[in-house]
């Protein structure tokens, strides 16, 4: 390869230092962009990348990543294989070296080469056939320190270094979405945080519980997909979705309900302790009130002045709830009607007013208002349909507590059908009906057994008596 001219580098330097677009571009145009237009170096890029994709197939590790050694100095946006292939690349040579120093280098070498992707995700989204979002370069990245860090820091590795990388993840898929995020990363990242939380349980029980809400939420986000393939009429995808983060979702439920971190009276005393610290800050407040919706704190004094404050700082359908809730605790029915209302006030659109109702129908539930807990879930649909699934699993859950098991199955049945989304949750609580209505019959018919058997007791009983007078 002819050596790059002065000229030519520092017209290399000035392009590399504003964003590039590269759409529609060839890979023979995003070569020259680095290299520049001469023939023979286009020709010499062009092999380096044949050769880095046939060393990946053939598992030539070592031989792979001198060729990304090249690419990555003097074509970095030629293809995105460099950024998507190359991790599995150090992860196996980090897995067959010996040399703890040379493990060490291919380690820092991949976490560079996981922050370049990510300064150059947009030049790279420009070209890419599948768009990646922050938050799915994240969630990758965090994968793979959690494989390798082991490997490289041994005694020194620190569960810690893991929970950073995926809770940055889990945070930017949230605020921003991803579309490769898979559901096994959720479960590990749930994983990684209850693992860190009984390591600390007192200084980790707020996030921990935050954590929790987080992966839910990114799980739940990624379930919507299923529903926007099925509307797409892809049903196979639609399913093949619900496959992969419907066991997910539920195992996170599961870790967390066997954590012990939301036990109601801990709660309610960091909460208490917190207060003072958390009264004039908002979004703590708003974080909080949600966390002890979540946790069954809404019923406590402390829950009531948090959202007092919260609603006295800017007033926010999440505290305009927790008012409505004291009002309804107090008898004053008048008062609960006039907050709940003012909640949907608050709210933007009809789609956020019926996610509104859900939640107005969840605290409504709690305080055992069934009547009008069905009441604003049938509303939730009236504001949004999209919300008619989960609307009917809510129905479903009010109807087992009133013990009305088939208006309860007959919902689950309902919710299914609606929304894949929930179809998951429906069949595991229809499951629980089934075994509640055999363990009632069970219970009915040793009742009556034993009605029986004394009814048979005292008839022999006045029998014998009667043979004695």
């Amino acid at each position: 390869m002819k050596k790059l001219t002065l000229a030519m580098l520092l017209a290399l330097i000035g392009a590399n230092a504003m964003a590039q677009n590269f759409e529609g571009s060839t890979v023979e145009e995003r070569i020259a962009h680095s290299t520049g237009n001469a023939e023979d170096t286009i020709k010499t890029a062009k092999g380096y990348i044949t050769m880095f994709q046939q060393t990946g197939a053939n598992k030539d590790w070592k031989d792979m990543y001198v060729n990304y050694q090249w690419l990555k100095k003097y074509a970095p946006f030629a293809v995105n294989g460099i950024y998507t292939q190359g991790p599995f690349m150090f992860y196996n040579l980090i897995n067959a070296e010996q040399d703890p120093v040379k493990k060490r280098r291919y380690f820092d070498e991949m976490m560079e080469l996981f922050e370049l992707r990510q300064k150059n995700l947009d030049a790279l989204n420009s070209f890419a056939k599948t768009k990646s979002t922050l938050g799915d370069v994240l969630s990758v990245k965090a994968e793979y320190y959690n494989w390798t860090a082991p490997l490289v820091l041994g005694q020194n590795f620190d569960l810690r270094g893991s929970y950073k990388n995926f809770a940055e993840a889990i945070k930017m898929v949230n605020e921003q979405g991803g579309r490769e995020i898979t559901g096994s990363f959720l479960q590990t990242f749930f994983l990684v945080s209850d693992a860190v939380y009984k390591a600390m349980p007192n200084t980790m029980r707020e996030q921990y519980l935050q954590d929790y809400l987080d992966s839910k939420d990114a799980c739940e986000k990624m379930l919507q997909l299923a529903k926007e393939a099925q509307e797409a009429g892809d049903t196979i995808k639609a399913q093949q979705l619900v496959a992969t983060y419907d066991a997910p979702l539920a195992a996170i439920e599961q870790i967390f309900s066997q954590s012990g971190a939301a036990d109601s009276a801990q709660l309610i005393s960091i909460y208490t302790k917190k207060f003072d610290g958390y009264k004039t800050d908002i979004n703590k407040l708003n974080s909080s009130l949600t966390i002890m919706q979540n946790n069954d704190c809404d019923e406590s004094d402390i829950y009531y002045q948090y959202a007092e404050a919260a609603y006295a700082l800017e007033p926010t359908y999440t505290s305009a709830i927790g008012l409505a809730q004291k009002a309804q605790k107090d008898g004053q029915l008048d008062k609960m009607l006039e907050y709940y209302n003012k909640a949907l006030e608050l709210a933007s659109s009809d789609a956020n007013r019926g996610k509104i109702c859900l939640n107005i129908c969840n605290g409504l539930t709690k305080s055992k208002q069934y009547t009008g807990a069905l009441t604003y879930a049938e509303k939730a649909i009236a504001y949004n349909a999209d919300l008619t699934g989960k609307s009917y699993l809510k129905m479903a859950n009010i109807y087992a507590l009133l013990g009305q098991y088939s208006e309860a199955t007959a919902y689950c049945g309902k919710a299914a059908s609606a929304d894949i989304t929930v179809s998951g949750s429906a069949n595991r609580l229809k499951e629980s009906i089934s075994k509640a209505q055999a363990s009632q019959a069970a219970n009915a018919a040793a009742r009556k057994a034993y009605d029986d058997y004394l009814k048979r007791q005292k008839a022999e009983e006045d029998f014998w008596s009667g043979g004695k007078k």
